[in-house]
């Protein structure tokens, strides 16, 4: 195996092992380990795959906690999002995206509350066709998780229902990626690797997950997408 596939694999795992101890954070790592080793134009294909086997073992460990309705509106609206971004993909000004992600972000994650009474009509149909959207033509979507986290939804509900989410809106993205003419094959030894890392790193979380107070978890979960908007806005601004 080449030096590639350990990234990946790594990577995997430590994104694995985020996302279980923290609920999110995992993509951001897993992006930033495949765009060390391949071009943006296979790292946003692949994210979905990498990723898979994780968002699994997530679902699994944390089923019960899971909220559906809200799952449900936000699958709801990735069917259109995804649709769109995969006739889009990659083709928009990056600069000018990186700014109004890194924005959003901001606004999501440092934002009043709203209830936990969702329908089609809650704003997370809306943000499923957004971030699903985004998430199709850029690897990472980054609206849903600091939405979710401004809900009165607890640490481990989060946790299962934000994995219920994007294993979905993955299933989406792979069928619209293989619909434009993606080869995963070439990439099968990393997807593996990935996805038995994925496992490993998310059971090795949901381990130290219950050691982790409410205001830690938050506290860490609002630093990760904060750190991440101002990464972004700083790459698109300079």
């Amino acid at each position: 195996m080449d030096y590639t596939f350990w990234v990946i694999t790594i990577g995997s795992f430590v994104a694995g092992f985020v996302n279980a101890a923290f609920a999110t954070g995992g993509v951001y790592v897993l992006l930033a380990a495949s765009a060390s080793v391949f071009p943006m134009t296979i790292v946003v294909p692949l994210q979905s795959v990498f990723a898979f086997s994780s968002l699994m073992g997530r679902v699994y460990f944390f089923w019960r906690h899971i909220n559906w309705p809200m799952v449900k509106a936000v699958v709801l609206g990735a069917a259109i999002g995804v649709t769109i971004g995969t006739l889009v993909f990659v083709n928009l000004n990056e600069r000018m995206i990186a700014i109004c992600l890194g924005a959003l972000l901001l606004f999501w994650v440092w934002m009043p509350k709203f209830n936990t009474k969702f329908s089609v009509k809650h704003p997370f149909f809306y943000l499923g066709i957004l971030h699903s959207f985004l998430a199709t033509m850029f690897g990472v979507g980054a609206l849903l998780q600091p939405a979710v986290l401004r809900t009165d939804l607890k640490k481990l509900q989060i946790t299962g229902t934000l994995a219920a989410m994007m294993l979905t809106l993955d299933v989406f993205k792979i069928i619209g990626y293989l619909s434009i003419g993606f080869d995963y094959t070439d990439y099968i030894p990393h997807i593996i690797g990935a996805s038995i890392a994925g496992v490993l790193g998310t059971w090795v979380g949901k381990r130290i997950t219950h050691h982790i107070s409410e205001t830690l978890f938050r506290t860490v979960f609002k630093s990760l997408i904060t750190v991440v908007a101002i990464r972004l806005l700083y790459r698109g601004l300079f």
